[in-house]
């Protein structure tokens, strides 16, 4: 017996064409940016700390975790508040739907699930592009410098996961910022899911508040009713990172803050992060970072 199918073509609202620039960058807390237009529509992610954005409309002050688009040949500067140094994401691309009208003008907050896909295209652009998409302190754009290469054997499917990655983070957020009734209920796994990443942003926070003290693992078990077996599993598949790395990176990652806020000496950071001694401080944060803390200084005021 013949059979006869229809077909339906799967319809695309939003479809990125070309990607002009990925770099995510580590900001001084005096750092300004006099400014810049072109042909292409381009996205900055705080992804900690503060940043003012100024357009050819309005003023942004941007606060972690927030978004900000801007529409081809519109102009945009940035500066620092001079308190907190940031760190951001940015992406500059082209896409001609129609859609991509809604973004114009506007900034949001992202939420867990675009948190994740910005996570994915940043693991995806360091797979793909040749040049360091981790830019230095106070590094400056310069696109006729730092053109996007890519590897000469880029892992299978990177470009087209960046694609799917950046056309998703756009219907989300497209999604997540219409007026449109609630969802009336959740799967329970995506309710145990929301459990679990609770769970996670209630150790982080403990972590953070502790870091000083050296917190183990049997001091978070026990802050927590948890068995280590539990913590190990839950920490790792939700952060990619085992306990003590994790208190690493986040112990690193505040001292590079701290130097670039310029408050404190190297001394005063190392004993305000618990290390009991100014080497042992510089010898971990050149493990983690390739520079010695000095180095990462000397840098960070080459490059204002």
């Amino acid at each position: 017996m013949n059979r006869r199918y229809r077909h339906i073509v799967l319809q695309e609202q939003l479809t990125i064409d070309k990607i002009y620039s990925f770099h995510y960058t580590e900001l001084n807390k005096n750092y300004v940016y006099s400014g810049e237009q072109h042909s292409f529509w381009e996205f900055l992610y705080v992804d900690k700390g503060e940043v003012e954005v100024t357009t050819d409309f309005t003023t942004f002050h941007l606060k972690q975790g927030e978004i900000i688009f801007y529409s081809p040949d519109e102009f945009h500067s940035l500066r620092c508040n001079q308190k907190t140094p940031p760190n951001v994401f940015i992406i500059a691309f082209d896409c001609e739907s129609e859609a991509m009208r809604f973004f114009s003008r506007k900034a949001f907050s992202v939420g867990d699930e675009e948190r994740k896909l910005l996570l994915l295209l940043l693991d995806e652009g360091a797979k793909l592009f040749k040049l360091p998409i981790i830019w230095p302190p106070g590094w400056k754009p310069d696109r006729t410098v730092h053109r996007l290469t890519k590897n000469e054997d880029p892992e299978f499917g990177c470009e087209q996961l960046i694609k799917i990655y950046l056309e998703a983070l756009l219907i989300r957020l497209v999604r997540n910022n219409r007026a449109q009734t609630t969802p009336k209920a959740k799967l329970s796994s995506i309710t145990k899911e929301k459990s679990k990443d609770e769970l996670i942003d209630r150790i982080v926070d403990y972590l953070r508040l502790h870091l000083s003290e050296h917190p183990t693992q049997e001091q978070i078990c026990t802050a927590f009713a948890l068995s280590k077996t539990h913590l190990r599993a839950v920490f790792r598949e939700h952060t990619d990172y085992g306990i003590t790395e994790y208190i690493v990176k986040m112990r690193i990652d505040l001292a590079k803050q701290m130097i670039r806020e310029e408050t404190r000496n190297l001394t005063e950071i190392a004993e305000h992060l618990g290390y009991s001694s100014l080497h042992y401080f510089s010898r971990q944060f050149k493990k983690a970072t390739g520079v010695s803390p000095s180095e990462y200084l000397k840098t960070m005021k080459a490059r204002m």
